[in-house]
C-alpha cells in the first residue's frame, strides 16, 4: 500500500458559522486581496483577539535574499491563497488568516521581498492560476503528488495525514480503510481526495467489498452540511483542519480514529520557476530560527512542524518521491 495522497478541505470560521444556522457558506470574491503591514498594526491586532499576522519583526537575511532572483526583487510577488481552510487559510473579517498567510509573512521578510495574497473562494483554479501566470505562487496547503508535480514545483512545509468525519449520532465506526467501504464520502472539488477515494474504494473492491460512492462539493461549506444533513456519510479532510473545525466551531461532527498515512504537504510555484531555492531556503531559515514553531503553536498544530530544516525539501520531479 503505497502513502496515500492527503490533502486539504474543511471550513473557514465564516462558513462554520453560517452552518450553525443551518445554511451555505458564500464564496469570497476572489479577486479580493490582503497585504502585509507594519510592527504597528500587527500588535494592534493581537491586543483586539485578531488573527491577522502582518510581521514577525525578521530581517532579510543575506543568504536568502541573494537566491532571489531579479526580476522578482523589485516585484510584488502575488500569492494564490484559498480562503475556505481553516486553521490553514480563511478569512476573518475580510482578511486572510491562517497557517499559509502567517508562513507567508515569514518567508517574505528574511527573503526581503514583497508578497500580496490573493483571496480566491475555488481551489481548483489555483493550479491553473500558476501555470497561466496569474499568481507567482499559491500558498495553499498543498498536497505534492506525482500527477502535480507534472504541472508544478513544490517547497515542502510540514507533513499532514487525512482524517475522516461522521454525522453525530451516526453508527458508522472508522477504524481502518476497510471500514470506508459501501459508505458515501464527500470531498472538495479539484482537491485530491477525490483520488483517494477512488483508491480506497478500488481497494475496496479488491477485498471483495462495496465500493465507496464519491460526492465533490465547490466549497467547504457545502461539504460540510451535506455529511451535517445525511447527504454524505463521511466527509474527508486533513487531520489538523477536522479538528479543529469541530473542537473550535461546534460543528455537529464526530471525527473518527482511522486516519490515512501524512504526505507531504506545500507551496506551489509555476513549474520550473526560478523562485523555487529561495523559496526553500526562506523556509530553512524560519524553521531554524523558531519562528515555523511559533506559527503552528499559534494555531494548536505543533505536532505536524519539522524539527529540521533538513526537511525542507524543493520538489521539481515525481521521481523525488516514494515509489517511484
Amino acid at each position: 500500500m503505497y502513502p496515500r495522497p492527503a490533502l486539504r478541505a474543511s471550513l473557514a470560521v465564516a462558513a462554520v458559522a453560517t452552518l450553525a444556522s443551518v445554511g451555505l457558506s458564500a464564496c469570497s470574491d476572489p479577486g479580493s486581496t490582503s497585504n502585509a503591514g507594519n510592527a504597528e498594526t500587527a500588535k494592534a491586532s493581537a491586543s483586539s483577539g485578531s488573527n491577522v499576522t502582518t510581521t514577525w519583526d525578521l530581517k532579510p537575511v543575506d543568504s536568502v535574499a541573494a537566491l532571489v532572483p531579479a526580476d522578482f526583487k523589485n516585484k510584488t510577488i502575488q500569492n494564490g491563497i484559498y480562503n475556505d481552510f481553516a486553521p490553514q487559510d480563511y478569512e476573518e473579517n475580510g482578511q486572510l488568516v491562517g497557517i499559509q498567510p502567517d508562513i507567508v509573512v515569514a518567508l517574505s521578510e528574511v527573503m526581503g521581498i514583497k508578497v500580496n495574497n490573493v483571496s480566491v473562494g475555488t481551489f481548483d483554479s489555483l493550479i491553473p492560476g500558476l501555470s497561466s501566470g496569474r499568481y507567482d505562487i499559491s500558498s495553499a496547503d498543498f498536497g505534492v503528488t506525482k500527477p502535480r508535480l507534472g504541472t508544478v514545483d513544490f517547497v515542502s512545509e510540514f507533513a499532514v495525514g487525512t482524517s475522516f468525519a461522521s454525522k453525530n449520532g451516526s453508527n458508522i465506526t472508522v477504524n481502518s480503510e476497510t471500514d470506508l467501504c459501501g459508505h458515501t464520502i464527500g470531498v472538495l472539488s479539484g482537491s485530491y481526495f477525490i483520488d483517494q477515494v477512488n483508491q480506497a474504494s478500488a481497494d475496496c473492491t479488491k477485498a471483495g467489498k462495496s465500493a465507496i460512492t464519491l460526492q465533490t462539493y465547490p466549497d467547504d461549506g457545502a461539504r460540510i452540511l451535506a455529511v451535517s444533513n445525511g447527504r454524505s456519510e463521511l466527509t474527508a479532510t486533513t487531520t489538523d483542519a477536522m479538528a479543529f473545525v469541530i473542537k473550535s466551531q461546534n460543528v455537529p461532527l464526530t471525527l473518527q480514529k482511522f486516519v490515512y498515512e501524512p504526505l507531504e504537504l506545500g507551496i506551489a510555484l509555476k513549474k520550473g520557476s526560478s523562485l523555487g531555492p529561495a523559496m526553500q531556503a526562506a523556509m530553512k531559515e524560519i524553521v531554524s530560527n523558531g519562528t515555523y514553531a511559533k506559527i503552528l503553536k499559534k494555531w494548536g498544530v505543533d505536532g505536524i512542524g519539522y524539527i529540521s530544516p533538513e526537511k525542507v525539501t524543493l520538489y521539481t520531479s515525481p521521481s523525488q518521491l516514494p515509489n517511484s
